[in-house]
């Protein structure tokens, strides 16, 4: 009788342990596996891929594995991707091998109907199924500074947020500044935008946005400007983008002389880049022209350029700055205005 307890102990143990080895061989089957050119194989889950750099998380580190991508030569997915491609396609799905070529991959869709790309073709990689916090992306930064003479203090806060699905994607930005000192009016600016865009085709889009900008240099107590327009990448690559739009914007105009509000038309025409994969550094700059339509000889234009270095643990530094230009300002000498910022940020799921 013992024996036969014995034996049924026995039995059940090693029935437990298959039990786990099949769970644990099932969850391994459904990871996703990468091949590096070094031979080394990853088992886990790919986070994203951008600026040439796939974020992998497994079990046997505590930190995510930060892979250049040049150094892939074969990746398995489970999930489904929004992947981007150079000349500025989009496509979603699975990315499996493709067994008839080397370095090439095979974007397969629900119903088993594929497409086949190069690895050095695909720019970037972001999971679409999932929360809505997995699909947002942001960062967050501030600087400051401190000067003795007047007693000179300036703030700065940048703030962004994006989120990407599969033929969406929509983007808010926010930058204030303060700066104080003695004997001197408060100087304040502060700008926010937020954008939509609908990807149609594999290089064109439509836009919609709403921006706004309060500025004591300008003596702009507000300006809201809703715009409509549609846009075209001319270069997308694993190392930038570059497009440019056109469109309409409307103005709605308070100043600090409640006397000269008012509202306007106006044409806007935008170019920007954007260029990543360059080392830690990465460069974004934009300009923008706007005509007026409905002002006799008025036009405007807003520049940007900003420059971050990325640090461990999600952590940036960046360098930027700002112009605006007004031919017709609300009040005379002011219609030139810029700013230099400096500042440390923190960003996630990027």
């Amino acid at each position: 009788m013992k024996k036969v307890r014995h034996c049924m102990h026995i039995q059940s143990k090693l029935l437990l342990l298959f039990i786990t080895w099949a769970i644990g061989f099932s969850a391994l089957a459904q990871k996703d596996t990468l091949h590096l050119k070094s031979g080394e194989v990853l088992i886990g889950e790919v986070k994203s891929m951008a600026a040439g750099v796939l974020v992998m998380e497994t079990s046997y580190s505590d930190s995510d594995f930060m892979i250049e991508f040049d150094k892939v030569v074969k990746l398995n997915v489970e999930r489904r991707y929004s992947i981007v491609l150079t000349r500025g396609r989009r496509r979603f799905g699975q990315l499996k091998p493709d067994p008839e070529a080397d370095r090439q991959l095979r974007i397969v869709q629900p119903d088993g109907s594929f497409e086949s790309v190069k690895l050095w073709e695909i720019i970037a990689l972001r999971e679409v199924e999932g929360t809505f916090w997995q699909r947002t992306s942001g960062s967050i930064d501030f600087g400051y500074n401190l000067t003795k003479a007047n007693n000179s203090n300036q703030y700065t806060l940048g703030i962004q947020l994006g989120y990407i699905g599969e033929q969406w994607t929509s983007d808010f930005k926010l930058n204030a500044l303060r700066t104080a000192q003695d004997n001197v009016e408060d100087v304040q600016r502060t700008d926010a935008t937020a954008e939509i865009i609908r990807i149609i085709g594999k290089r064109w889009y439509v836009l919609g946005n709403v921006s706004f900008l309060s500025n004591t240099e300008q003596a702009i107590r507000s300006r809201y400007s809703p715009s409509l327009g549609g846009g075209r990448l001319l270069v997308a690559t694993n190392k930038l983008f570059w497009g440019v739009a056109l469109g309409f914007t409307y103005n709605i105009e308070n100043f600090e002389d409640p006397s000269l509000d008012k509202n306007s038309a106006e044409v806007f025409v935008n170019t920007s880049l954007n260029m990543f994969d360059f080392k830690d550094f990465s460069l974004t700059t934009g300009l923008k022209i706007y005509p007026s339509i409905t002002e006799s000889g008025r036009w405007r234009s807003d520049f940007d350029l900003n420059l971050k270095y990325d640090l461990p643990l999600d952590f940036y530094i960046k360098m930027g700055t700002t112009v605006n230009f007004d031919n017709q300002p609300a009040v005379e000498g002011n219609d030139f205005d810029y700013v230099f910022t400096t500042g440390v940020g923190w960003e996630f799921n990027k």
